[in-house]
């Protein structure tokens, strides 16, 4: 017997009530041991260098990885083959088995053992086998077997195959003759199937989904995994929508050091209810082909306006009003960003009509810089844009917009200081399409403005920091007369907090609006004392005009209100669990809430989740969204949401479902009702998922909750 044991003794894996079930990461191959050598404790021993000898006693045998443990051992030291008669352990980094009897060749680095009780290295898989072999090191078969990720003696699910062969460096299981049960009851028998025992890719049939929709039937798709690269991957699905006919669904994924490629189709030859053949596909590619230079294509396509209301999955796909098809290229370097794009838009919505759809740019330039003038604390800034618009119905043509500035910054603890003046043309090129008007109009004005604040701070009697900020920006732009100029992609800006410290009430160059305005605004912040942490803040703010707002869109008249709403935002930081937050603005001039918003977010230690969000804006959006997810007890969870809208008086999504999840299997129950369409359909849904932990899922996912 050796002088020395080793540092550790090897102990079986023991499955505990409730392990982690899900797969472990990939089993790395089995160590070189031809050069190990093979210990041996045993409490009698009896052994020469030529002839066959024994162990008797507490034996344990190690080499390297390997672990054997049994009462007897014979051990040939030539053809280095240990046969065990009796009951016996046996473990290494890829499985572990506990058998009545066994024989291991440890050149050939095989065996065989019967009537075994298994299980895999970092992994809550385990079953019994009537008869094991080990082969090479990296392959285990097993015959007339179950296999389960459950704990205990009564597993709720098991699959029973005549043979299952274990492919430990690929990862891979393959079983024959395979039945699934799952609480005793049989729900699957494939002659021939494989799975994986670890995170690693494979080839082959994903497991089956199905849903029911009210306009779309039962459904059911069987997708086809395609491992075809360490980089690159595909899945393939039929499906079968019984009120619509057969969709072929598929999706495609490169990566490279320099790329980045996505593929998304969905293909339907023959729609039952409209008798034409429906298609929507996605390409998406990212390119770096320089440092600080990037590329974006995106191509985004439908067959017909109807394609979401038919087949989308929720509200947001159902009420897109258009898809956006683009292609950019940006640079950035340290003190200026460039950009070229060009962009195309499929229309959507019926509702648009042609005259009003969005513009093609084809393409745009723009060129933007900040560049430091020395030490001197001034900076000149500039913004352009050189763009073509494109359009079948309408004025086309280029325009120009170029706006220089030249500011001074100074921050300090105090506070900060920004002055600003600049001068913003914009200039076209066009093609009125007969229209009368003038082919090259212009625009140029000044545009001055003074942003400066000021900060205080102060600790409370509980040791925590308080600052208040309050902040001044006065903005001067004259009046010019811009209705000769076309309107290509310029809308007004949603007022927010945002817009007190804005240039421009517009969003795009066909407008900028004059001004001579002072904007006030106050900020507090509280923050801990203890970690820093922000507990609540709250700003306050208000435009103040000193002249009428002549440049208006759709020719409008001029805003003559002498003050804009006041605006607003308290935002509570409860606890690291809890936060809330609140926005209004308030119209002085009509006494009224012009908009409003309040919302608060729960996370419980148990994974509790509830969101709420109200959203009001006068003649507009009146509407609130309420999401919960809330565990009931251990294994059992409810959830729901609940998307109504006040102004229309009409629901807008409706879901609520339950979960239940065990150590080795979870099922997912969700009902959903959600409107489809302007004209007030409601697409009914029912979502059913069954997951067998550390095997598959079968059935359909429901969209995120949160």
């Amino acid at each position: 017997m050796p002088a020395q044991e080793p540092e550790e003794r090897r102990v079986r894996k023991v499955i505990t009530a409730c392990p982690d079930p899900r797969m472990g990461p990939a089993i790395p191959p089995a160590p070189d041991r031809s050069q190990s050598p093979v210990i041996i404790y045993a409490k009698s021993l009896d052994a020469s260098k030529t002839s066959e000898g024994s162990a008797t006693g507490d034996v344990e045998l190690f080499r390297l990885d390997q672990y054997i443990a049994t009462e007897q051992v014979l051990f040939d030291p030539v053809k280095e083959i240990v046969t065990v008669p009796g009951s016996l352990t046996y473990e290494d980094q890829q499985v572990w088995l506990t058998g009545k009897q066994g024989n291991y060749n440890f050149i050939e680095e095989s065996g065989d053992f019967s009537l075994v009780d298994y299980g895999l290295s970092s992994s809550s898989a385990n079953g019994s086998a009537q008869f094991v072999e080990l082969v090479g090191g990296h392959t285990s078969k097993l015959h007339d077997i179950d296999y389960t990720s459950c704990p205990g003696d009564d597993p709720d699910w098991q699959i029973y195959a005549r043979e299952l062969e274990l492919q430990h460096e690929e990862g891979r299981g393959a079983a024959k003759g395979a039945k699934l049960f799952f609480k005793g009851v049989p729900v699957l028998y494939a002659p021939y199937f494989t799975f994986p025992i670890d995170d690693r890719r494979k080839t082959g049939f994903l497991y089956p989904r199905f849903g029911q929709s009210s306009d779309l039937g039962f459904e059911f798709g069987a997708p086809w995994y395609w491992n075809i690269a360490p980089n690159m991957d595909a899945t393939l699905e039929p499906r079968y929508l019984t009120k619509r006919g057969f969709m072929l669904t598929g999706d495609y994924r490169l990566m490279t050091q320099k790329t980045r490629a996505n593929i998304d189709f969905d293909y339907m030859p023959n729609d039952r209810k409209t008798n034409r053949h429906r298609y929507h596909y996605l390409v998406d590619h990212r390119a770096y082909p320089w440092k600080r230079w990037d590329s974006r294509i995106i191509v985004n396509r439908v067959s017909d306006r109807a394609y979401f209301q038919d087949f989308g999955t929720n509200l947001v796909q159902t009420s897109q009003q258009f898809l956006r098809s683009s292609g950019t290229l940006t640079g950035v370097g340290r003190h200026w960003d460039f950009e070229f794009m060009v962009d195309d838009f499929q229309l959507l919505d019926d509702e648009i009509l042609p005259q009003n759809e969005p513009y093609r740019r084809l393409p745009r330039l723009g060129y933007w810089l900040d560049q430091p003038l020395g030490n001197s604390g001034f900076f000149f800034g500039l913004d352009s844009e050189l763009v073509y618009f494109d359009r079948d119905i309408g004025i086309t043509g280029a325009r120009v917009d170029l706006y220089p500035r030249l500011y001074w910054n100074r921050y300090s603890s105090w506070g900060f200081i920004k002055p600003s003046i600049g001068y913003r043309y914009t200039g076209y090129d066009l093609d009125r399409q007969g229209l009368p008007g003038d082919e090259s109009p212009n625009r140029g004005t000044m545009i001055a403005s003074l942003d400066t604040g000021l900060v205080f701070d102060r600790m409370t009697s509980k040791g925590d920091l308080q600052t208040l900020e309050p902040r001044l920006f006065y903005l001067y732009v004259p009046y010019k007369n811009q209705d000769e100029l076309p309107v290509f992609d310029t809308g007004v800006f949603t007022f927010g907090y945002s817009q007190l410290f804005n240039t421009n009430r517009f969003a795009g160059a066909d407008r900028q609006g004059d001004a001579n305005q002072l904007s006030l605004a106050v900020t507090t912040n509280q923050f801990s004392g203890a970690g820093g942490a922000l507990l609540w803040s709250l700003s306050l703010g208000q435009i103040f005009y000193f002249d009428d707002r002549r440049v208006q869109l759709d020719g409008l008249p001029p805003d003559d209100d002498n003050y804009s709403p006041f605006m607003g935002e308290f935002a509570w930081y409860f606890s690291s669990r809890f936060s809330a937050i609140a926005g209004l603005q308030w119209d002085w001039e009509r006494n009224e809430v012009s908009v409003g918003s309040l919302g608060f977010n729960y996370s419980g230690k148990q994974g509790e989740r509830i969101r709420f969000e109200y959203r009001f804006r006068r003649d507009r959006v009146d509407q609130f969204d309420f999401r919960i997810f809330w565990p009931i007890t251990e294994s059992w969870r409810f959830l729901s949401r609940v998307n109504y809208s006040f102004e229309d008086s009409d629901l807008l999504e409706l879901q609520g479902g339950i979960e239940y999840e065990s150590c080795c299997w979870a099922l997912r129950t969700v009902v959903r009702r959600y409107l489809r369409n302007r004209d007030g359909d409601y697409r009914n849904g029912i979502f059913l998922e069954l997951n067998f932990k550390g095997l598959t899922s079968v059935g359909n996912k429901s969209n995120r909750l949160f």
